[in-house]
């Protein structure tokens, strides 16, 4: 009989994740859920996931994929790992940081987590032009984002 697949407390999509080194205990940065560019197709330094689980049994096989929710091509990037449970009642955080990812078009791409093959949860991620406005004459500077 197959083990059940874990039960998601949290997953959330951040700049960074910080781990203190004497306490363990982590520290998310800058969450968000949009992000904004000139122009496309679109690089993102730093993609940061945590995934907080629980009701796991043994070794769980996870696999963390970013895909464009309207389109069939294969997925931005994917990441697979393993974790291992000691009891049922535990809390396993996972922290994921991606560099470098391309997003061909604006619109709206997932952040998913499989495991056993079963979708357990996703996220939104929204990608969204925005024009370059002009700086008076008088500021020094060239051009800037509009505010988000």
């Amino acid at each position: 009989m197959a083990k059940p697949a874990p039960d998601v407390l949290s997953l959330i999509v951040c700049d960074q994740i910080i781990t203190d080194r004497l306490t363990g205990k982590q520290s998310l940065i800058g969450m968000f859920s949009k992000i904004h560019t000139r122009g496309f197709p679109a690089s993102h330094p730093q993609l940061c996931v945590f995934v907080a689980l629980t009701e796991g049994y043994g070794e769980t096989e996870v696999v963390m994929r970013i895909v464009d929710s309207n389109d069939a091509r294969p997925a931005i990037v994917e990441g697979r790992g393993k974790v291992r449970f000691q009891d049922p009642r535990a809390i396993a955080n996972l922290s994921l940081q991606f560099h470098g990812l391309t997003f061909p078009q604006p619109g709206e791409y997932r952040v998913q987590l499989y495991s056993q093959n079963e979708l357990l949860r996703e996220a939104r991620l929204e990608l969204i032009k925005v024009e370059a406005r002009k700086r008076p004459p008088d500021q020094e500077g060239g051009d800037e984002p509009a505010p988000q």
